[in-house]
C-alpha cells in the first residue's frame, strides 16, 4: 500500500510540480542523520566516522553532506583524501574510500601497441593549452557527464586558474583526440577524468604523464576508487585507505615538483624516456 502511495505521489509531483517535491526531498531530507552536515567552517570529520551503509560503488563511504565547492574547501578535501560528488538537484556529498587505485610509476605497464605509437610519434602532447576543451571532452562519457555538472566545471576551472588543476592534451593532425585532467599539489597528482576519441590516445597521455612525473620524483599517482580493466592493464593497483593517506600526506607536504606545467613536455624525448624508465626499473625491453 505504501509503495503504491509513494508511486502515485511521485507521478503527481512530476505532473503538477515538475519534480520540485522530489528535488526538495533529496536536497534537504534524504541524507539527514546519515552523515555529518558541513557548516561554513573548513572542517571534515575523521574518515572513521563515515557511513558504511551509504556507498558510492563498492568501496566509497559517505563522510559528509553539504558545504560548497569553494577552492579552499576542495583543496582542503583533496589534501585529506576526501572527494566530492555534486549531481544536479542533489546536495554535495563528500566521500572517503576503503581502498584507492594508485599507479606507482615503477609498475607502469607499456604494451607493445603503445610502444609502437610512442616510437613512431603518432601524437603530439601539450599541457594546459586546452583545459576547457578537455573538461568538455570528459563529459562525452556517461559516467563523467553525471558528475561534471556546470557547478563542478566552474570549480575545476577556478582551481585551474589557481594552479591546482591541469590538463594533458593529445593532438593528431591539429585535432584534440584525447586528454586527461587532475589535481596537483607537491608531488601528488590525482587523475580526475580522461577521455579519448582515437584508440589508445588517452593511454598515450597517461603513460607520458606517469613517466614524466617519475623523472621528477613523483612516487604515486592517484587514480580514484574505480579499478577498471583499462587502469589495471596499465599497472594500477589498489591499496588500503590507511596506506594511501600516509602516502598522500608525504606527497603533499613537499615543494611543488613542477613550476611551469605548460613546459612539462617541451624538448622532451618521449621515446628515450620510455627506454630510461625500463632500465631504471629493471623491466624487460619492449621489442
Amino acid at each position: 500500500m505504501f509503495k503504491n502511495f509513494k508511486s502515485q505521489l511521485i507521478k503527481m509531483d512530476a505532473r503538477l510540480f515538475n519534480g520540485t517535491l522530489k528535488a526538495f526531498y533529496i536536497k534537504h531530507i534524504q541524507y539527514k542523520g546519515k552523515a555529518y552536515f558541513l557548516t561554513k567552517e573548513l572542517y571534515f570529520p575523521p574518515h572513521t566516522t563515515a557511513n558504511k551503509s551509504v556507498r558510492m560503488g563498492s568501496a566509497g563511504e559517505l563522510l559528509a553532506v553539504g558545504g560548497d565547492l569553494s577552492p579552499e574547501r576542495i583543496i582542503f578535501a583533496f589534501k585529506n583524501g576526501i572527494y566530492p560528488s555534486s549531481l544536479v538537484d542533489q546536495p554535495i556529498l563528500w566521500w572517503t574510500s576503503e581502498i584507492r587505485c594508485v599507479l606507482f610509476p615503477e609498475h607502469l605497464h607499456i604494451s607493445k601497441v603503445m610502444w609502437r605509437l610512442i616510437k613512431h610519434n603518432h601524437f603530439h602532447l601539450t599541457v594546459d593549452k586546452a583545459f576547457d576543451d578537455v573538461i568538455n571532452g570528459c563529459t562525452e562519457s556517461r559516467e563523467a557527464y553525471t558528475w561534471l555538472t556546470p557547478d563542478r566545471k566552474k570549480s575545476c576551472c577556478t582551481l585551474h586558474d589557481l594552479g591546482y588543476k591541469h590538463s594533458i592534451e593529445v593532438w593528431q593532425d591539429g585535432n584534440l583526440v584525447a586528454g586527461l585532467f587532475g589535481f596537483s599539489c607537491g608531488s601528488y597528482f590525482y587523475i580526475s577524468s580522461m577521455f579519448t576519441r582515437v584508440n589508445h590516445a588517452s593511454k598515450f597521455a597517461m603513460i607520458a604523464l606517469t613517466i614524466r612525473l617519475e623523472e621528477l620524483n613523483c612516487t604515486m599517482i592517484d587514480c580514484g576508487t574505480w579499478p577498471t580493466d583499462h587502469l589495471k592493464s596499465m599497472g594500477v593497483v589498489t591499496i588500503e585507505r590507511d596506506e594511501f593517506l600516509k602516502r598522500l600526506d608525504q606527497s603533499i607536504n613537499v615543494p611543488a615538483i613542477i613550476n611551469n606545467w605548460e613546459e612539462l613536455f617541451e624538448n622532451w624525448d618521449f621515446c628515450q624516456a620510455v627506454k630510461n624508465h625500463l632500465v631504471k626499473n629493471n623491466l624487460d625491453p619492449i621489442s
